[in-house]
């Protein structure tokens, strides 16, 4: 895929209202891009459950183990999830969506209607809401 195109005196052209270093949402992309971030997001937000522990999400996505623990560090750390530490033994950790996770839902219902307009595959087969 070839680069922007070039000014004609070969400069690179800037990006309106000064977004030098691309989209200024690309973080955000970046994150929920990778391996399991939306779908930790969609059970955590769509779920009747409030709660999830970690290896009931590990099971749920057949995600490993250090990918999933990867993911809800940076999903927490970003500020969708929480993390819930009980204090009994065996230890009990348990994620819920924070308010931040729940507002981006709508956001993503427009982006998957806007996909099954152009008629890209969400993988996403849910009943109407």
């Amino acid at each position: 895929m070839a680069g922007p195109p070039s000014e004609p005196d070969g400069a690179s052209p800037t990006l309106p209202g000064g977004y030098e270093g691309g989209h200024p949402a690309r973080n955000v992309f970046n994150l929920l891009g990778r391996a399991h971030a939306m779908s930790v997001l969609f059970y955590l937000v769509k779920s009747e459950r409030e709660r999830w522990r970690f290896n009931e999400l590990e099971e749920a996505l057949g995600a490993s183990p250090n990918t999933l623990s990867k993911r809800l560090d940076e999903l927490e750390e970003a500020g969708f999830l929480e993390r819930i530490s009980y204090d009994e033994i065996p230890p009990r950790v348990e994620y819920e969506a924070t308010r931040k996770a729940r507002e981006l839902d709508p956001v993503l219902k427009e982006l998957r209607a806007w996909a099954d307009e152009h008629g890209l595959e969400t993988g996403l087969k849910t009943p109407a809401e």
